[in-house]
């Protein structure tokens, strides 16, 4: 698998690609998980993991919802 940042301003999302890298273009198929959490200043965040048509992982697209800078991913998440 290989990891590489998105040009997301940012936020932290990364794209997901199975080895060997195909020249074939990729799609977004569906999303298979998410989360929301709170910003190290308080802000909501979403991050979702979702597979490309094939059912492949394709992103961990990470967005807060000012579109500012993400500064920190929570070290334990209590899903309370």
């Amino acid at each position: 698998m290989l990891a590489c940042p998105m040009d997301d301003g940012g936020m932290g999302s990364i794209v997901l690609a199975p080895l060997p890298i195909s020249v074939i273009p990729r799609r977004f198929g569906s999303q298979v998980a998410e989360v929301w959490f709170s910003d190290a200043d308080g802000v909501a965040v979403s991050a979702t993991l979702n597979t490309d048509e094939e059912g492949e992982l394709f992103e961990l697209d990470v967005w807060k919802v000012d579109f500012s800078p993400l500064i920190r991913i929570p070290e334990v998440f209590d899903p309370r």
